[in-house]
């Protein structure tokens, strides 16, 4: 979900948060010592585990959690420092994690789940906007969620992108009635539709069923083959192709019986209409 650079700030921040996190450690070991019920303990476990970790002086050197306040001080600092001409400051990254953010609902809930404590951005957005939160911030996360729909939906609708998928399929004839004489453009037309409609990216596929429930989502990836919630397009093509090959591997082998070569077999057959429905040429009818 986020860019390499990202990556490797975060694997440097837990290098450097391992000393504050064992200040910490410490901490807690010595109040326990002195008083198992002090109210304080519990406070130093919520940080215990933090990456943005600082001591602060004012406090006998105690590391918590940096602040707002503290990040947007180093952020100034930083700009400083290099002759950055820019009132640097958090909120400036705001439009970014939006986009992450967005992102994130179309493939891992369990991110905004633990950001925002709901379950889905819908939730979030119906029934968490409170004088508490920013406002701004959601509706910033809603645009984008809706410009990465319309995007997608737009490549759907053209005629000349393959789909595969029982959705996708559905899609495809669907197009084929030149639909768009239903609506007032074709702007519109993808626009609705992308209001109307729910989608999440399992890896292997485009879901719009209303849950993740199904074992097509993990266990039996290649049941999206068929799916009627399922759209697959030219960028699982990959994937469906390495399963393919490695599949291609076992059908002559002996050792896993009956059950396993019938298994084998409709997982192969269900790559193979995925990959010649996007258009891939196969040396086996």
């Amino acid at each position: 979900m986020v860019p390499e650079a990202a990556m490797t700030a975060l694997r440097l921040m837990e290098r450097w948060a391992r000393p504050y996190q064992a200040a910490i450690e410490a901490e807690i070991a010595a109040r326990r010592a002195a008083e198992p019920f002090d109210s304080e303990i519990a406070e130093a476990q919520r940080h215990a585990h933090a990456l943005f970790l600082a001591a602060t002086p004012l406090k006998g050197n105690q590391v918590r959690t940096l602040s707002s306040q503290m990040c947007n001080l180093s952020l100034k600092a930083f700009a400083t420092k290099h002759g950055i001409a820019w009132d640097l400051a958090s909120h400036h990254f705001r439009r970014k994690f939006a986009n992450y953010a967005a992102r994130s609902q179309f493939g891992d809930l369990r991110y905004l789940r633990e950001h925002f404590k709901h379950w889905s951005m819908d939730m979030t957005l119906g029934y968490a906007l409170n004088e508490s939160q920013e406002i701004a911030l959601y509706g910033e996360i809603e645009r984008e969620t809706q410009g990465i729909k319309v995007e997608l939906f737009d490549s759907w609708l053209n005629p000349e992108e393959p789909l595969a998928g029982g959705y996708g399929r559905n899609i495809v004839a669907w197009r084929a009635t030149a639909p768009v004489t239903l609506f007032k453009s074709h702007a519109q037309m993808v626009a609705c539709l992308a209001d109307s409609t729910g989608i999440r990216s399992n890896g292997h596929a485009w879901c719009t069923a209303e849950d993740n429930h199904c074992v097509g989502n993990d266990i039996e990836p290649t049941r999206c083959a068929d799916c009627h919630h399922a759209v697959v397009g030219q960028r699982h093509a990959p994937l469906y192709r390495g399963l393919y090959d490695h599949l291609k591997e076992v059908t002559d082998r002996d050792d896993i019986g009956p059950s396993g070569q019938a298994l084998v077999q409709r997982y192969l057959q269900r790559c193979r209409r995925v990959l010649v429905a996007l258009g891939h040429h196969l040396e086996e009818a």
